[in-house]
């Protein structure tokens, strides 16, 4: 409830009319949520175990959105994910209820298991907390998103020749404001991790 009631006074400049309503159906303080005090920050109210144990959640959970993104595949879909925890405490917090957390928040199956390893037609991704790995078959049709991968593979090594060849002239190195060379070497490296993505991901579908 005191959680619920601080969100709703943090909520009320940007949802004012909502806030005040709802905030006037829970126990509280005052006449109005106009005048009540805004919430302060306090380190007191921190748990580092807490933390601690959150950290392979997030981690896990933002691994399978960003493959579940990047190949395209729907939200409504239940995906199959093997886990492989990067050492025993993150096993502990995940065989404790982190797994069923990850999988309530991912919308995944999830199996942990210390000695996995990557399967064909999967995808992995690498967390501080562990290795990640989704199975793709079933989910996602292999011969259309080669084809969108080779597309994206092609077009990521041409602005990285482009970029090499723009970095590569004297004349412009010398010439052009350092903030924009940076700023070009940035894009290449970019483009450049783009590029080998996209391999890796292409090579997982076989």
């Amino acid at each position: 409830m005191e959680t619920l009631e601080t969100t709703l006074r943090l909520l009320h400049p940007f949802m004012p009319f909502i806030s005040e309503e709802l905030w006037q159906r829970l126990p509280h303080q005052g006449e109005s949520i106009m005048i009540a005090s805004f919430p302060k920050a306090s380190r007191k109210g921190r748990d580092p175990e807490a933390e601690r144990l959150m950290a392979p959640v997030l981690d896990f959970v933002s691994a399978i959105r960003t493959v579940r993104s990047e190949s395209r595949i729907s939200p409504a879909v239940e995906l199959q994910v093997t886990v492989k925890p990067a050492g025993p405490e993150v096993t502990a917090a995940l065989e404790a209820g982190a797994a069923a957390v990850v999988g309530s928040l991912a919308r995944a199956v999830v199996t942990v298991a210390s000695d996995a390893t990557r399967a064909a037609n999967s995808a992995m991704a690498t967390t501080p907390s562990g290795d990640v790995f989704v199975r793709l078959e079933g989910v996602v049709d292999f011969e259309a998103e080669k084809q969108r991968l080779r597309k994206e593979i092609e077009r990521a090594r041409k602005e990285i020749a482009f970029l090499e060849g723009k970095l590569g002239r004297p004349d412009f190195v010398e010439r052009a404001p350092a903030e924009v060379v940076e700023r070009e070497r940035e894009r290449l490296a970019e483009q450049r991790q783009t590029e080998q993505k996209l391999s890796t991901s292409l090579s997982a579908l076989g």
